[in-house]
């Protein structure tokens, strides 16, 4: 299996599929300020940058409880 090469910023639809998240999720981030689209793209389109997400998903996996799910024997 070989995975894209992801550009440095992206779209709604692409920031979803890079980061597994889900929507609601985004969501959050955008509301407490953690990612920040822009209306930079095509037309206008509002992108976010990869760095952005990278960052939202290290903190959101560093946060207490997010092995909580997991049982290792």
């Amino acid at each position: 299996m070989t995975l894209p090469d992801w550009p440095a910023a992206m779209s709604r639809e692409m920031a979803l599929a890079y980061t597994g998240v889900a929507a609601a999720q985004l969501r959050q981030w955008e509301r407490d300020g953690t990612v920040t689209f822009l209306a930079r793209g095509p037309r206008g389109r509002r992108i976010v940058l990869r760095t952005n997400l990278d960052v939202a998903l290290s903190t959101l996996w560093s946060s207490p409880g997010a092995s909580d799910d997991f049982e290792f024997d």
